[in-house]
């Protein structure tokens, strides 16, 4: 892992709470991010659940960072304040590729139940309406995600229905109107 400096580190803030910085993609990041997007704990509930490549990570920042010039939004990393440790990402994407937009984060398995998750995403959905406009915003989780669909309704958003994407089953939530 690369040695960064905490300037470097919170280079491009977007936004921050009390213990968490949400910044811009930095290009190595992508090494900081495998430990976790690698995790069986964070990714079982991820798709099919199946670690991405090294080269997945690295076209995933890609991504994100285009979507972040293009669109104002992506799914940030997280730094936590005190460690100036990368412990996950949470924002905004096109859910399933679609026109529909989504919160997501992933948070490191040593930050769960701390209150992290529910307080970037609470943050990320104060920054989505007040400085990106977003009115309808949507999520997904199994069924069995239990802490994420507690962090979902936390911050406001509202079971619809359950939806099958690619042969999983998934709860459709979104956030009650503003």
């Amino acid at each position: 892992m690369t040695n960064n400096t905490s300037r470097d580190m919170n280079a491009g803030t977007i936004l921050e709470t009390s213990r968490l910085i949400l910044r811009e993609w930095l290009p190595d990041d992508w090494v900081r991010l495998k430990p976790i997007a690698t995790n069986p704990q964070v990714i079982r509930y991820v798709g099919m659940g199946q670690p991405p490549s090294d080269e997945q990570i690295r076209a995933y920042i890609e991504a994100a960072r285009k979507l972040y010039r293009d669109a104002g939004f992506c799914l940030w990393p997280l730094v936590y304040r005190e460690s100036q440790e990368l412990i996950g990402f949470c924002g905004f994407d096109h859910l399933w590729g679609g026109e529909e937009i989504e919160i997501g984060y992933w948070l490191a398995p040593d930050y769960w139940g701390k209150g992290l998750a529910t307080e970037a995403a609470q943050a990320v959905m104060r920054y989505g309406r007040e400085r990106l406009g977003l009115r309808q915003i949507v999520a997904v989780a199994h069924p069995e995600n239990k802490a994420s669909i507690r962090v979902l309704e936390k911050i406001g958003m509202v079971y619809v229905k359950n939806v099958t994407h690619e042969g999983v089953e998934h709860v459709y939530y979104r956030c009650r109107d503003p």
